[in-house]
């Protein structure tokens, strides 16, 4: 019996595709979906476009796969993710595109930072690999154009870094897919010089950014430096500016672990002025091997001071993992649930010690049921998370009708293995649990513990009235953007939308009745917003007026989300802009419950899926 299958995330186990059996779905996200899969007793991932190529799909997802594809069959190098075989099912023209990608066991880059607690030497050996393989890609005229922590992965058996999610990558020739200024990429890791490009040219009709290998060069440095600045890069520690026209903090300054060879280097990485870096990804390794033979106390011991978390289990290229939001938000679940059952304990005892009145009163605390949280098998990096990144594809792929066929997919040679990036879902920093001495959350995690003591100490009205933690203040959950404000935001000028991408930043004042600087105290609660924006960039003029909403929780973070653009020409647009593009930022020193402490001004994200 011939089982269909009306969605490529929705493959059962056991699933037969031209020889391949299904094991599990690894993630999904907007463009695909990644499984893993086994072919005699050997796993593989393998990534499926969501569309078929006829389907009329605005994202793309097939070409983008196809694109992915095209890069990945001319590369063939240990630290880049394999490719083994590709078709479509069910049909063999017209169906859901597949490629079969290593499977690869092991940490994304934050995971391996954050777990492992490598020393200088092993950062430096890591990264000296990958500046190989990115001059071995450069080489063929392969350009990642989306190199983050999250789209690298370090393998658990041998340490060996891979590179994975091509989802953005380009290559000669190859067509173009949007008709935005500045390719595909993560705003983070975009160099110096394409956002001048995009400020100088961005209204300019048909202008396009030319990607060049100092690009790359330089989001492998921003990687280099947020491995030796942020001590848990995985769990969403925030992570030192890079962005603007000034040079961020050395390395040393921030993290005095750090060599000062190494942090030199980095700091070259990263220069403002693409004729201060190394010219080439070969010049980048050959200045990370020069440092390969230090020895001596600041180089053997671990770049950042362990933290006292138990490992976990090494995730796959494949496999989606939770994403930090997720975990500080069920967290913040389970604060909640603690601080209403002492209440309703308290209560409790209160009316069984007073006398019994002649008709009893039963009051019900409601509040959100908190979900267990399932471990499962490893996470992933994929590309995905990234919910997770899924498997070391760009945008995830699609599953379809899929029957159990017997066709052949058109099968490349075996390469070598390789990790894939976060999955589609991207992580979402936010306040962390309380690590080590040098954690500079401490003030802000024991503020918290605090508060939570006295809701726990308190009576039920007093509780209500301190603002104790409930499921109304829980931050919202992530979310696909609505497709009326996709289109808003991407959809060309001319067709009277804004013609950005996601990812793309613009400066707001958070609270239009709170006007200042950045780096202003500003106050915030939670509540209905209206923003205004601080500094133009292509088609949204200062003066925008937007409308949306914050959350500010138990007083440790602030969210906001706006959903509604009023230009100065008159024009309403749905809009899907959030402050902190994985997430809820980080409450300032001084915030507490009802007001948090925060920058007037902060930088809104144009998102596909709200964080």
């Amino acid at each position: 019996m011939l089982t269909v299958i009306h969605h490529p995330a929705q493959l059962p186990p056991g699933y037969m595709i031209h020889g391949w059996r299904v094991v599990k779905l690894l993630g999904a996200g907007t463009y695909g979906a990644v499984y893993r899969v086994e072919m005699n007793g050997h796993p593989f991932a393998m990534k499926i476009a969501m569309h078929r190529p006829s389907s009329g799909d605005a994202e793309q997802a097939d070409a983008r796969l196809m694109r992915e594809l095209g890069c990945l069959v001319h590369l063939r190098h240990p630290n880049v993710v394999g490719v083994h075989g590709f078709g479509r099912f069910p049909d063999f023209q017209n169906g859901w595109l597949y490629v079969l990608l290593s499977f690869v066991e092991g940490y994304t880059l934050a995971e391996w930072m954050e777990r492992t607690h490598p020393t200088a030497q092993e950062v430096v050996r890591v990264f000296e690999k990958l500046a190989g393989a990115m001059d071995y890609m450069h080489g063929r005229g392969i350009f990642h154009r989306d190199l983050k922590l999250a789209n690298i992965m370090v393998r658990a058996k041998d340490s060996e870094p891979v590179i994975l999610d091509f989802s953005a990558g380009d290559y000669t020739h190859a067509e173009d897919l949007t008709d935005a200024p500045l390719p595909p990429g993560t705003r983070r890791y975009r160099s110096p010089e394409a956002y001048r490009f995009l400020k100088e040219h961005g209204d300019e009709k048909g202008a396009r950014y030319e990607f060049k290998v100092t690009d790359d060069v330089y989001a492998l440095g921003v990687c280099l430096y947020d491995v030796l600045t942020t001590p848990e890069p995985a769990s969403g520690s925030p992570k030192a500016a890079v962005e603007g026209r000034w040079v961020p903090p050395q390395a040393r300054e921030l993290n005095a672990r750090v060599p000062a060879g190494l942090s030199d280097v980095a700091m070259r990485f990263i220069a403002r002025k693409p004729e201060e870096r190394p010219p080439s990804a070969e010049a980048m390794r050959r200045e990370l091997a020069a440092l390969a033979g230090e020895v001596g106390p600041e180089w053997t011991i671990p770049v950042h001071v362990p933290s006292l978390k138990p490992p976990t289990a090494p995730a796959s290229n494949t496999d989606a993992e939770t994403p930090s939001a997720r975990r500080v938000r069920r967290a913040r679940l389970v604060d909640a649930g603690v601080a209403l059952l002492v209440v309703a304990a308290v209560a409790g005892a209160f009316m069984w010690l007073r006398p019994t009145p002649p008709t009893a009163v039963l009051r019900e605390v409601s509040g959100r049921p908190v979900e267990p949280v399932s471990h499962g098998d490893a996470g992933v990096a994929s590309h995905s998370p990234t919910p997770v990144s899924l498997q070391d594809a760009g945008p995830s792929p699609d599953a379809g009708d899929v029957l159990a066929a017997s066709s052949p997919g058109v099968a490349l040679p075996p390469l070598d293995s390789v990790r894939k990036e976060s999955s589609a879902v991207k992580r979402a920093p936010i306040v962390a649990s309380p690590s080590t001495s040098l954690d500079k959350k401490a003030p802000a995690t024991n503020a918290r513990a605090e508060f939570l003591a006295k809701c726990a100490a308190a009576s039920a009205a007093v509780a209500l009235q301190l603002g104790c933690p409930s499921s109304a203040q829980v931050r919202p959950e992530a979310g696909a953007c609505p497709k009326e404000a996709r289109e808003a935001m991407f959809r060309g000028t001319g067709n009277g939308g804004l013609g950005h991408q996601a990812g793309v930043g613009v400066d707001i004042t958070i609270d239009k009745s709170q006007p200042g600087l950045p780096g202003d105290e500003g106050v915030f609660r939670d509540g209905a917003v209206t923003g205004i924006v601080f500094r133009p960039i292509f088609s949204i003029p200062k003066g925008t007026v937007l409308y949306g909403r914050l959350w500010t929780g138990d007083g440790t973070f602030l969210l906001a989300r706006y959903t509604e653009a009023r230009l100065p020409d008159g024009r309403t647009l749905p809009v899907c802009i959030a402050i902190g593009e994985n997430g809820p930022q980080e409450a300032w020193e001084g915030s507490k419950p009802g007001a948090v402490v925060y920058s007037r001004v902060g930088v809104g994200y144009l998102v596909d899926r709200w964080p």
